[in-house]
């Protein structure tokens, strides 16, 4: 909302939408309505919070699965062990069967050598029984010595019939043993068996739920990927609704940094970054980004309306006009719609401010857009236009969290001291300081203004951006120039500055030559009027100066309250300070391509060196 700005930036707005009515329909600049962004921005935001709760439900499926994961990981832990246990056992139990089998076998080997020996002396026993008797009466032989060899014979036999004995009992035993550890072994061996499929099938389940947890886990990093790219999506929707609002002209977000040290970091090394700090800007009344901020740090429509208006309070109903005090309007007039109704139509028409920036945010702005309505119409003595150079309104009427607030407002206004309307401009963005009330941070100082923006704080990339595009929309014409100037650029910038303000001069300029170095190489250049003249070369302009920058290694800027004091340069020939004016001055007149620095009633920049 432009209505009080300067003449000249008015001017400068028209002259930029005219130019771009004229390029639409040849393809060259493209627009939306704010009705299209604003739908376009509601749908993708129904798309994220679809999306977000898919995401919901496969997190809760990956933590019941990680959960059953790990159960059945503990189970197979703990099967692992037993069956472990049992291998252990079945082998200790065929080790002790080996050692029966052996026992056996030895025993087996000893009976068969008892027996034969058995067999051997009965045998013998047997013929001598047979030969030795007859022996004794016929040839005579001692008595004694048959006595002796009957009695060793027959005791051998009858102590190997014992050990015979013995060992069978040892067999029998042996046996028994032997089929107590078989049986033993065959009820590990079904333990075993039975665990193992147990074993397996537990195994198999959690190659299952590791299968599931994969998928789960793809679709989660997919879905994750689509939300991303949709936030991006909408975050550069949303700039492109507040530069509609601001400006007129659609724009698609910021195409370089919007963080200090990210987008210099991008450029080639020695380049610098100037950068806007604010863009488009009166700097007057409430910033809708730090609104925002606000608002989701919990601050009310109050604490938010009474920082960026001090000095007002909140009417109900009524309002001072010429001295009287009366009722607000119930119809207001609109041009190109007639008289509406001014709380259930016209506020629901007003395009200013989206929904996600959350309803306090809403409550502050509706406030402010009924108050401006009251003060810009007389309270309904005259019309409104709808565009930005009022406030934007257009159909249809919004629904949602807009209507709430305007519900919840409904004829409350911002009133000066005496009871008149206070004048309620507001702005996209205010770079950190506004107008009449200072520092828009935190703290409420300056100290770390940067970091303690509540802009900052919201996001909103035209807080920090360097602009090189002809117009708001990021997609306008750059004239084939990057956001980043190189060293050469930058010497031809401070070198223009010495001879345009006559510091160092070694002989007389043509000062009419300080022009972009790619002046009339742009086809789309409408800055100047005359297309005769060719700009001075870097060797030209260090010609003209006694003692030229031919090197700069390095830049500081000083800031003030709101504003850049001084850029200083660090250079062959020592430190070259230029004021933060006197820099945007030579900048807008001799920056490359459509490089400019927006800002017209203040100056607050900052310049990054690569």
């Amino acid at each position: 909302m432009l209505t009080n700005a300067p003449k000249t930036i008015q001017k400068y707005l028209l002259i930029v939408v005219i130019a771009t009515l004229f390029l639409v329909p040849i393809g060259i600049a493209h627009s939306q309505t704010i009705t299209d962004l604003e739908k376009e921005i509601t749908e993708k935001n129904q798309q994220i919070n679809q999306k977000k709760g898919v995401l919901s439900d496969i997190e809760k499926k990956i933590a019941a699965i990680r959960g059953s994961n790990n159960s059945l990981s503990q189970k197979i832990e703990l099967m692992t062990t037993e069956i472990n246990n049992l291998q252990n056992s079945i082998t200790e139990t065929d080790a002790q069967i080996e050692e029966k089998l052996k026992a056996i076998e030895d025993k087996q080997k000893e009976l068969s050598e008892k027996k034969k020996f058995l067999d051997d002396i009965s045998g013998e026993l047997y013929i001598e029984s047979r030969n030795r008797v007859p022996a004794f009466f016929l040839l005579g032989e001692g008595w004694n010595n048959i006595l002796r060899g009957f009695y060793i014979k027959s005791s051998t036999i009858t102590f190997l019939k014992e050990e015979i004995e013995k060992i069978n009992g040892d067999f029998s035993s042996l046996a028994d043993a032997k089929a107590s550890l078989d049986k033993e072994k065959e009820s590990l061996d079904t333990q075993k068996k039975d665990l193992d499929q147990s074993y397996a099938l537990l195994n198999e389940e959690r190659a299952k739920l590791q299968a599931e947890l994969r998928k789960q886990s793809s679709e989660k990093g997919v879905l994750s990927a689509e939300i991303t790219d949709l936030s991006k999506k909408v975050s550069q929707l949303q700039s492109a609704l507040i530069a509609a609002r601001t400006a007129g002209i659609v724009s698609s977000g910021g195409t370089t940094g919007t963080v200090a040290g990210t987008s210099i970091s991008q450029a080639p090394a020695g380049s610098f970054g100037v950068f806007s700090i604010g863009a488009y800007t009166h700097r007057n009344g409430m910033s809708q980004w730090g609104a925002k901020a606000r608002a989701a740090a919990g601050h009310s429509s109050a604490q938010i309306l009474g920082f960026y208006y001090p000095g007002t309070r909140i009417s109900n109903g009524t309002v001072v006009i010429n001295g009287v005090n009366e009722s607000l309007m119930s119809t207001i007039p609109v041009d190109g719609y007639g008289n509406l109704s001014f709380e259930d139509y016209y506020l629901l028409g007003i395009k200013e401010m989206p929904d996600y920036f959350g309803l306090e945010a809403l409550k502050a702005q509706a406030i402010a857009a009924r108050t401006y309505a009251v003060r810009r119409t007389n309270n309904g003595r005259s019309g409104i236009c709808t565009s930005q150079y009022c406030q934007v309104f257009n159909l249809p009427l919004k629904s949602g969290l807009w209507q709430t607030a305007v519900q919840q407002t409904r004829g409350q206004i911002l009133v000066n001291g005496d009871g008149t309307p206070a004048m309620t401009q507001y702005a996209a963005v205010h770079g950190a300081w506004v107008n009449n009330v200072g520092w828009d941070t935190q703290s409420g100082n300056g100290g770390n203004w940067f970091n303690d923006s509540w802009e900052r704080i919201s996001g909103v990339n035209w807080f920090y951006r360097s602009w090189n595009t002809k117009t708001y929309n990021s997609n306008s014409q750059t004239c084939g120039h990057s956001p980043f100037l190189s060293q050469e650029e930058m010497l031809l910038l401070v070198n223009g500055y010495l001879i345009k303000n006559d510091i160092g001069l070694a002989r007389t300029p043509n000062k009419a030559r300080l022009l972009p170095h790619d002046f009339g190489r742009c086809v789309e250049r409408l800055d100047y009027g005359r297309t005769d003249l060719t700009p001075y070369s870097l060797s030209e302009m260090q010609s003209l100066l006694s003692n030229p920058v031919r090197s700069i290694s390095n830049v500081n800027v000083a800031f003030g309250n709101g504003t850049t004091n001084s850029v200083v340069f660090y250079t062959n020939r020592g430190i070259v300070s230029i004021p933060g004016a006197g820099f945007k001055d030579i900048y807008n007149q001799m920056a490359p391509g459509h490089m400019h620095i927006p800002q017209s009633s203040f100056v607050f920049i900052n310049i990054e060196k690569r």
